[in-house]
């Protein structure tokens, strides 16, 4: 039993394991295989029942679970459901979670929450890359979606088992790993699904909008006037306005006030960041407090002192 806790706690949050019938033993599987370097585990606890606790900690992975047989019943978020072949989750190990599962057979997923948002931010632009992805921990596998990551899942599976990705061939796993993370952010709900699946994504963004943006990007805590930006972007401020309400449905001085207000939530919500808000908000060019405050609860729905005491 603690060989079976560590091993998956080096995967996971730390947890409690504990077999719940009297007489039972575990008979337990866990099968990993690098695809690069992402873990993909296949694993199954055999017929006991097996109650499991996380009380959650700081980090930066969820966890995909693809229930393949089995069931069991998960506690996370404040909802309960059942785990099986039709319904999985997305499991965020930074929350306090509790199961029981019996004869349950799964695939699992470890996925770095900055590797997933960087994703997102190739997919849908630099914006996406400013988000905290946040999906359903309920994973719906009997919709098309679903069902495609269930069959991709599958077909890793049957190419490691035959060998196929034996060899180092860092094409191959960086194709595989990127279509894995594709169909993930745009199959399973999450507050980026629509916004990746909709007319945005396609959108050409113009060079004169996209120069601008690159330099917003890469200063976002200097000081932007619009004669300079314009400057950068080698047109008109009339032009540049036009082109980033057409991109993006915001004027330059909005969307430059969205990153930097996306930039201090990140700073709140981590646990590596300590400075007090005021500290956090002049860092990323906010000078008059009360009017950040202002913004910041509009653009959240939240107070700043709310987001950094729950982070």
């Amino acid at each position: 039993m603690a060989e079976l806790q560590e091993f998956v706690s080096d995967f996971s949050s730390p947890l409690r394991l504990r077999i719940n019938r009297k007489g039972d033993e575990i008979d337990a599987d866990m099968a990993l295989a690098m695809i690069g370097n992402q873990p993909f585990l296949h694993g199954t606890f055999g017929t006991a029942r097996v109650d499991w606790q996380s009380a959650g900690e700081g980090s930066d992975t969820m966890m995909l679970f693809v229930p393949t047989d089995g069931w069991g019943e998960i506690t996370h978020l404040g909802r309960t459901w059942d785990l099986t072949p039709n319904q999985g989750m997305m499991r965020d190990l930074s929350i306090e979670t509790t199961a029981y599962q019996e004869q349950f057979h799964s695939y699992v997923l470890p996925i770095s929450k900055t590797r997933i948002r960087e994703h997102a931010r190739n997919l849908g632009g630099e914006l996406m890359g400013l988000y905290p992805i946040e999906f359903d921990p309920v994973a719906n596998l009997t919709t098309s979606g679903g069902q495609m990551i269930r069959h991709y899942m599958q077909f890793l599976a049957s190419s490691l088992n035959h060998g196929l990705m034996d060899k180092p061939n860092k094409l191959v796993t960086s194709q595989a790993c990127d279509l894995l993370l594709t169909h993930i952010l745009t199959q399973l709900k999450s507050n980026v699904q629509d916004i990746l699946t909709g007319q945005e994504v396609s959108r050409v963004v113009p060079r004169h909008v996209k120069r601008a943006q690159d330099y917003i990007h890469a200063n976002p805590s200097e000081t932007l006037d619009m004669v300079s930006l314009s400057e950068t972007a080698e047109c008109s401020y009339r032009t540049l306005q036009r082109g980033f309400i057409d991109a993006f449905g915001l004027t330059p001085r909005q969307y430059i006030r969205k990153v930097r207000l996306q930039l201090v939530r990140n700073d709140l919500m981590s646990t590596d960041v300590t400075d007090p808000v005021a500290t956090i908000a002049q860092r990323w060019g906010f000078g008059h407090m009360g009017r950040f405050a202002q913004e910041y609860i509009q653009e959240f729905g939240e107070r700043p002192t709310k987001t950094a005491r729950e982070a």
